[in-house]
């Protein structure tokens, strides 16, 4: 039998523990803390509103009256007007990708589901997001774990904590 000194045998041992380790290290991600309502640019045409980030939501949501559907290069895309709090109008326009059925307390209601530019802090993504009747609602927006997954920790403490910094190219 082989005798291996000691300080070999720790050595190795580490050298074990840092190899099934890293993986889970490599892929841990900085993420930035956002408050529970944010300033979110949506869309190319560099729109802003005030946003609710729910950690409890899978797929992103937004305000969607005067929903028509057009083709476009042989896809549908749903255009779409955002009337704000203020009563001013925002046009918005995303390709259908799906519908999803919402399960709430009144029954479950099919909705679109389009791909929108999103931008909070820094980061820009472009995600699927449910156009919805938020009427009644506080905010015209609201950001799920399909935006916030592997980027933010939202303190619900906390609000406006990032100011969106979107890439001048893509936003206006």
């Amino acid at each position: 039998m082989i005798h291996l000194p000691p300080f070999f045998l720790r050595r190795l041992l580490l050298s074990v523990l840092i190899a099934l380790a890293w993986p889970a290290w490599a892929d841990e991600r900085p993420r930035r803390v956002a408050g529970l309502i944010e300033r979110v640019v949506v869309g190319s045409t560099g729109a802003e509103f005030e946003a609710k980030l729910d950690t409890g939501a899978t797929l992103s949501s937004i305000d969607a009256t005067e929903v028509t559907r057009t083709r476009r290069s042989g896809r549908t895309w749903i255009d779409f007007t955002v009337v704000r709090v203020d009563g001013s109008r925002v046009k918005l326009s995303g390709r259908l990708v799906r519908h999803v059925y919402i399960k709430q307390a009144g029954g479950t209601t099919r909705r679109p589901v389009v791909l929108l530019e999103l931008c909070i802090g820094s980061v820009f993504r472009t995600v699927e997001v449910n156009l919805a009747n938020r009427d009644g609602l506080d905010y015209d927006v609201l950001v799920g774990r399909n935006f916030l997954g592997g980027h933010f920790m939202v303190d619900p403490a906390r609000v406006h904590v990032l100011t969106p910094k979107c890439p001048v190219s893509r936003a206006k």
